[in-house]
């Protein structure tokens, strides 16, 4: 076997420490952010890290916790496992794709389409060959890395049917270990035996009554070890007997990650959720023979922890806020990484010195920063949260008055708390309703009210003047509701304050001065508000408000796009368009963009003749719009898209307005495109993604 200390990352000069410009695709200045994490991966040595996000693979030197490496950033990195010789790295991305990488080179040697998602990749001790699991199929592929030949395959005797099967090579590499069905069922798992040198079967272990999460076998290459998911239990077998020797049970609900020191004592990872809080993951590592606990934590990082161990002593594990996080056996100091793994932005925004980009990111799968909005200086290139003060709440909204001024809502159950956000954090009000859990807000700074939604449909508004309440309004939900699809939104003048849920009719208008509802507003025709994250239902001078008609059972998100007249309340128009998700209002309120699965592209519809202005043919291949918006002189408009299957890039497209000419194509992001905004002087325009970042495009020598 060759030296374990081999492995040398491809270099960067010493002048390339600034991450936000590496790969960068062609076009963009800068990168805010690394990716949603979605693997971790010692190198065989421990000296390396390898995370995997949706925009691609960072490589870090464990001693330092810093990056050293960008690479793949086509499709991203959704697994990734070291060779043991260091000589090689095997991933794989959004399209399923797996892709081995010369560690030193940083090229890609070989590439292997199966059209399965890859739920394990492992190579063997002595690096001569990998193999992959799938999530659909209970088959087993051994490749040869430095070729992608397929040397050969193991089919258990039922489909997997989604679920995840671990996979380990013996020490001598001549057994390969995975997990297939009791029956079609049955919950519980066995662990099949395969012989490399005889390509088949060669044993069937049986007593594990649920799935099972890890298979590792001991140095000496005689036992293996299984963990089960979340039942708590590692089974210990013989591999030449076939027969169990040992089980450990008693672990709660854990997930268990067994791993071999290299003396042969075996320890476990166990994964368990706090019953109450379920975004809490205990993540504990034990020694198994003595019952002893060798270290635990509790992190705040929802119900899918992301979590490697190895050799029994080695453990790297997301910790929500704190970034990533590594332990060693034997040392009582924790190593943590400048890396932090948000979520994903909904919404971005700049500054009206075009100074600071905002962005709202969504409490999602995995609450990294709870929905935290964070503010990042262009000069520097670095974030920081627009709320320190704890709490911080579990949901963060921004708002900008006309003033340029910067205000943060935040939630905390039933708490809500108003704050001026400048070179300080200043709270202004600060109002709590035991009971309830808010769960969308609204600000009107003109008039200085307040508006919460709490999961239950309960609408109440605040006076800020005074610290009174003047409102409340029910709007029932059908169920209990996500908070990405409840809308709250006041009109420009803060007279009037618009609601959205899940129960019919979905979108309300309420008379906040009157504290009623405006019966006038035809609830029952409307489908909703278009868009999820940045539209607004309110034109600028608030005369216009910009719904979905209802939905029907031939189109889902209604037929056309409904112009309601606030001030004589009724009906205007219905704009002839199909499929409606998106829309912008230019700056001037003069036109209003739609956009969503209208083959004929975006509309751009002139509000003050009611006529169509001029559509927008969309790039080739794009058939939904996920991003509209409008440059803050309203001369241009940029349009970002939904990924869609073919695509390896998502295009962000932009229009002159005037000529409908178009200007530049960027294409960056592997996936959806969430928001874009234009830098005040239009020289830069943001576009952040479902991948978890924010790209900076030069518009310079276009506009």
């Amino acid at each position: 076997m060759e030296n374990r200390n081999s492995f040398i990352p491809a270099p960067h000069s010493p002048k390339d420490d600034d991450v936000t410009t590496w790969a960068l695709p062609e076009g963009a200045s800068a990168r805010f952010g690394q990716g949603i994490v979605e693997t971790l991966a010692f190198s065989a040595d421990g000296n390396y890290l390898a995370i995997g996000t949706r925009i691609g693979l960072w490589l870090y030197d464990v001693a330092t916790m810093l990056p050293v490496a960008l690479w793949g950033t086509e499709r991203g990195a959704w697994k990734a496992t070291f060779s043991p010789n260091g000589k090689w790295i095997a991933t794989s991305d959004w399209d399923d794709n797996v892709k081995v990488w010369d560690v030193h080179r940083g090229a890609c040697l070989a590439e292997i389409t199966i059209g399965d998602y890859p739920s394990t990749l492992t190579f063997s001790p002595d690096s001569h060959w990998f193999a992959t699991s799938h999530s659909e199929t209970a088959t087993l592929f051994v490749w040869c890395p430095e070729t992608g030949e397929m040397f050969t395959k193991f089919t258990g005797e039922t489909e997997k049917n989604g679920r995840f099967m671990p996979i380990a090579f013996s020490p001598d590499t001549r057994l390969i270990a995975s997990t297939g069905r009791e029956n079609v069922v049955s919950n519980g798992e066995s662990v099949l035996l395969w012989s490399l040198e005889q390509e088949e079967q060669i044993a069937h272990f049986t007593g594990h009554t649920s799935s099972i999460y890890s298979l590792c076998f001991s140095p000496c290459g005689r036992f293996l070890a299984s963990g089960g998911r979340k039942d708590g239990t590692v089974r210990v077998w013989d591999t030449v007997n076939c027969q169990q020797v040992r089980e450990y049970t008693g672990y709660g609900a854990a997930c268990m990650i067994p791993a071999y020191s290299p003396e042969g004592v075996l320890h476990a990872t166990a994964i368990s959720y706090d019953e109450m809080f379920k975004d809490n993951a205990i993540i504990t590592v034990w020694n198994l023979e003595d019952r002893e606990k060798l270290y635990t934590t509790e992190e705040n990082i929802g119900e899918h922890a992301i979590v490697d161990f190895s050799s029994g002593s080695r453990l790297v594990y997301e910790s929500g806020d704190d970034g990533i996080k590594v332990w060693h056996f034997g040392k009582s100091s924790i190593q943590k990484s400048g890396y932090h793994p948000i979520s994903f932005p909904n919404t971005v925004a700049f500054s009206s010195d075009g100074e600071t980009l905002v962005a709202e990111y969504r409490a999602g799968r995995r609450l990294y920063s709870h929905g935290d909005v964070l503010f990042w200086d262009l000069a520097s290139k670095r974030s920081r949260r627009a709320i320190e003060a704890e709490p911080i709440g579990t949901r963060q909204f921004f708002f900008s008055d006309s003033c340029g001024r910067r205000h943060i809502i935040s939630l905390d159950g039933g708490t809500v708390r108003l704050w001026e956000v400048e070179d300080k954090e200043i709270l202004i009000a600060e109002f709590t309703e035991h009971g309830r859990k808010w769960i969308r807000a609204a600000f009107a700074s003109q008039v200085n009210l307040l508006a919460c939604l709490d999961e239950k449909g309960v609408l109440i508004v605040w006076n800020l003047e005074n610290m009174e309440k003047i409102c409340q309004f029910t709007h029932l939900h059908e169920c209990f509701p996500d908070a990405e699809m409840a809308t709250l939104e006041f009109s420009p003048d803060g007279k009037l304050l618009l609601s959205e849920t899940d129960h019919r009719p979905s979108v309300r208008l309420w008379d906040v001065e009157c504290c009623e509802e405006i019966r006038e507003f035809p609830g029952d025709e409307i489908g909703g508000i278009m868009g999820l994250w940045d539209n607004r239902g309110f034109s600028p001078c608030g005369s216009y408000l910009s719904c979905t008609e209802a939905s029907t059972e031939e189109l889902s998100y209604g037929k056309g796009i409904c112009l309601w007249d606030v001030r004589q309340r009724e009906i205007l128009t219905t704009l002839p368009f199909r499929h409606a998700s998106r829309f912008a209002y230019s700056p001037c309120g003069s036109y209003v963009a739609c956009g969503g699965e209208d083959p004929k592209g975006i509309l751009l519809w002139d509000l003050k003749h009611r006529q169509i202005y001029r559509w927008l043919s969309l790039p080739t291949g794009c058939q939904e719009t996920h991003a509209l918006t409008f440059s803050s002189c309203g001369q241009y408009l940029a349009f970002g898209a939904a990924w869609e299957h073919g695509f390896e890039k998502v295009p962000i497209h932009l229009w002159e307005v005037g000529t409908g000419n178009h200007v530049v194509t960027f294409w960056g992001h592997p996936t959806d495109v969430q928001g874009l905004a234009f830098s005040p002087n239009n020289e830069l325009l943001a576009s952040a993604s479902f991948d978890g970042s924010i790209l900076l495009w030069d518009l310079n020598i276009y506009l």
